[in-house]
């Protein structure tokens, strides 16, 4: 991959990661809930990359390593998505994009606690500064004081350390001479496989429908052709370049969620915000420091 190619890969993969918050937002408004949108992605997603997979020629191999790791993925992923689904439709967008942004620096304490990384000064600065960011956001915003704790914000505070959990799994367990296009299908596949059940509890067969503007399954469908573009750029990059450069794209996904989330729905961009955007900006800067070569 070159430096171009990487360039353009994670400036995409930033926008989609930091408009994602937004528009799973604008889901829960719509609507869609999130048991049909776990579901719907999962299948609709794993079938795009099969056919732009057979369009490029390639054939999927699949044995039982690709499939187990298909389902672990599919797991470590889908909770905390399936809780950020919920969660972003009683936080703000700002806030979410901020506190899950910190989700790189978790990676490397879990790594180091692994044995997975050595220890950095530099990137134990990164962690601390990251961590003061989040306080800083969470602790400032009205709903979130100590008189009336919001814990929907506190929940999404545990996302990150979820997703450092998947972020490493990823990494780890990759099955040799798998394609990036193939850990795509199969995990996919498998969280619309572990979904389903979830869908069917919260809407049982003849039970009536839930009410859903006309724009959310529109929505749900536009939002699906750009995860499938998000997997490919996301598992190609795992595969080339490994998790450290991959979460890059925060760099470009933090603020551009925040812009979102002031153009979309008018949120407030108040002093707090942007020093804790500053403070997660010197942090994941610290952090790239740290692991350049």
């Amino acid at each position: 991959m070159t430096g171009l190619t990487q360039a353009l890969f994670v400036i995409g993969l930033g926008l989609v990661w930091g408009v994602s918050p937004a528009l799973n937002k604008t889901l829960g408004l719509a609507g869609v809930p999130v048991s049909v949108i776990l579901v719907a992605s999962g299948f609709g997603v794993g079938l795009g990359l099969i056919i732009l997979q057979r369009l490029a020629g390639e054939r999927i191999k699949l044995g039982w390593p690709e499939v187990l790791y298909g389902f672990g993925c599919a797991v470590l992923i889908n909770v905390p998505w399936g809780i950020g689904l919920a969660a972003i439709r009683h936080v703000p967008v700002t806030l979410s994009a901020v506190v899950t942004s910190t989700t790189p620096l978790w990676t490397f304490a879990l790594a180091l606690a692994l044995g997975r990384e050595r220890f950095s000064g530099l990137r134990l600065l990164a962690l601390v500064v990251g961590l003061i960011s989040c306080v800083v956001v969470i602790v400032t915003r009205p709903d979130a004081r100590l008189s009336g704790v919001n814990w929907w914000v506190l929940v999404t505070a545990a996302l990150p350390l979820l997703y450092a959990g998947y972020n490493i799994y990823t990494s780890a367990a990759w099955p040799k001479g798998m394609s990036s296009r193939t850990a795509g299908v199969v995990e996919s596949l498998a969280s619309g496989v572990i979904c389903l059940p979830l869908l069917l509890w919260t809407g049982p067969v003849g039970a009536a429908a839930p009410t859903v503007q006309a724009t959310g399954y529109l929505l749900l469908f536009a939002v699906i052709v750009m995860w499938i573009a998000e997997r490919v750029c996301y598992f190609s990059m795992i595969q080339h370049l490994g998790s450290v450069s991959t979460v890059q794209a925060v760099y470009v996904a933090t603020p551009a969620a925040v812009l979102f989330g002031f153009a979309l729905f008018g949120e407030t961009i108040d002093l707090w915000l942007l020093l804790g955007l500053v403070l997660l900006m010197m942090s994941l800067w610290l952090n790239n420091r740290a692991v350049a070569p």
